[in-house]
């Protein structure tokens, strides 16, 4: 439940997506009272979950442009306190009272600011690196389909939203056991309706707008896009048999495998846009059918071909120093294991050539969680096929075999 008592707006209970558009008339209210310093009370708040709050926190910076300042008391349940730091909610929604997120867990990926093309690529490749670290067993064709899709819907922000505070972006949902992931942005601009109707004049509802714009080619100026990015979105979404939620002006589009595809009018609008996608990566042949433009099959570039691999292809590089800020213990190696393990299996023949480059020293805890068990997963032979090492400082060097010999004296599970 979500009210007002002056200048305070209490959020009490759980706060779904359903919930989202409560706090946006609430805030519209107090605002329209001449309210200039207000107080967001999640004190009573006992669950939360990203899509209507990183909703609300674009508003709040769009208000708080205009001069409007916030205030934000925190949960009192200490873990839902927690997750409102660690997801950077609590800093988009006062940063003078919250600092950034310090999150360095691969569980998620915080919510993440961007104004410009920079910022938009920054934020895409960190999202694409961590699904890449957090979940084993990718198919190179999945993770294209996910970094093409953020990378649409986020230039669409800067494209046509016309947002005065940018967008937003978080992964909210790494479901490593059935392959899910959820990512949501959000602005708050002018809204699909508004940036659709100037050249469709012919769609006389926001609904209407929404259910035009995940249609192929739907663009309100075709020389500055092609209006691919909600349609392959939807498409890659649908198709995997996952979700997906739009919501913008007065109109909502949502798609469950459950219910399919609805479209409806909502009695309070959204100043912006929120997608909320949820990707199913079960089945790599459904997501590459997916992305079909015109007709033809669509293989997007992909961060391994920008990243890793090199111009001829016969070798990918791995920079140990970019891949983690962390070389001291088994938390931080997970995820740079799962990078290599998948590396493997996305670039076949290749050669994985690991760079040692100005680390001159692991934890043993680390060089057993990355090289010790990749060794144990691939066997000796695979092992020495697929790695090669570079630039390893003596002491690493040692790490890493003494790390492998305790793996090989082990008895076999």
């Amino acid at each position: 439940m979500i009210h007002r008592e002056q200048d305070r707006i209490v959020f009490e209970g759980e706060l779904y997506i359903g919930d989202l558009l409560g706090p946006i008339a609430v805030l519209h209210q107090a605002v329209t009272a001449g309210f200039g310093d207000l107080i967001l009370d999640f004190s009573q708040c006992t669950a939360a979950f990203a899509p209507p709050i990183l909703a609300l926190c674009a508003q709040v910076m769009k208000l708080r442009n205009t001069g409007v300042e916030f205030h934000v008391e925190l949960p009192e349940k200490v873990e839902l306190a927690r997750l409102f730091r660690n997801a950077n909610w609590a800093h988009f929604l006062s940063p003078d009272e919250n600092p950034p997120s310090e999150f360095k867990g691969f569980t998620q990926v915080p919510a993440t600011h961007f104004t410009n093309d920079v910022e938009q690529r920054q934020a895409v490749n960190r999202i694409v690196n961590g699904i890449l670290g957090a979940i084993p067993d990718l198919d190179r064709r999945e993770l294209a389909a996910l970094e093409w899709s953020v990378s649409e819907i986020t230039d669409n922000v800067l494209v046509h939203s016309r947002s005065p505070i940018g967008g937003l972006i978080q992964v909210s949902t790494f479901q490593r056991a059935n392959k899910r992931i959820e990512y949501i942005v959000a602005d708050a601009g002018v809204g699909i309706p508004g940036t659709l109707r100037p050249s469709h004049p012919e769609l006389t509802s926001d609904a209407a707008a929404l259910e035009r714009a995940i249609r192929e080619g739907v663009t309100r100026d075709s020389d500055v896009g092609q209006g691919n990015g909600l349609y392959g979105s939807y498409q890659i979404c649908s198709h995997s048999i996952g979700s997906f939620h739009l919501e913008s002006g007065y109109g909502k589009l949502t798609f469950t495998e459950r219910q399919g595809l609805r479209v409806t009018t909502e009695r309070v609008p959204f100043n912006g846009t929120l997608v909320v996608a949820q990707i199913n990566f079960s089945d790599p042949r459904l997501l590459a059918e997916a992305l079909r433009f015109g007709g033809r099959q669509h293989i997007p570039v992909d961060f391994v071909e920008t990243n890793y691999e090199q111009h001829d292809r016969a070798e990918a590089l791995f920079v140990m120093r970019n891949e983690t800020t962390s070389f001291g213990s088994r938390i931080a190696g997970t995820p740079v294991r799962n990078r290599l393990m998948n590396l493997v299996r996305m670039c076949p023949g290749q050669r994985i050539i690991i760079d040692f480059a100005d680390i001159p020293l692991v934890s043993s805890s680390f060089a057993d969680e990355v090289l010790g068990k990749l060794f144990v997963a691939l066997g000796p032979m695979t092992f020495a096929q697929r790695f090669e090492f570079r630039n390893v400082a003596t002491t690493v060097q040692q790490l890493i075999d003494k790390a492998i010999t305790q793996r090989l004296s082990q008895p076999s599970q």
